[in-house]
């Protein structure tokens, strides 16, 4: 059981130094899109913990 979850960490951490450099060129718009992204999904986050947290008041 142990050998099998050791395994199973190893592939995780192969996969992760396999895909840690992106291998494809990114535009100054697709990072911008994707930054817009990040803050936006952000926000929503935060717009449904302040409801949850105004709930329980």
């Amino acid at each position: 059981m142990a050998g099998n979850f050791q395994q199973f960490i190893q592939k995780i951490r192969d996969i992760n130094q396999r895909y840690s450099e992106p291998h494809i060129e990114m535009s100054a718009a697709v990072r911008f899109s994707l930054l817009a992204l990040r803050f936006y999904l952000l926000f929503l986050v935060s717009l449904m913990v302040y409801k949850f947290v105004t709930m329980l008041g």
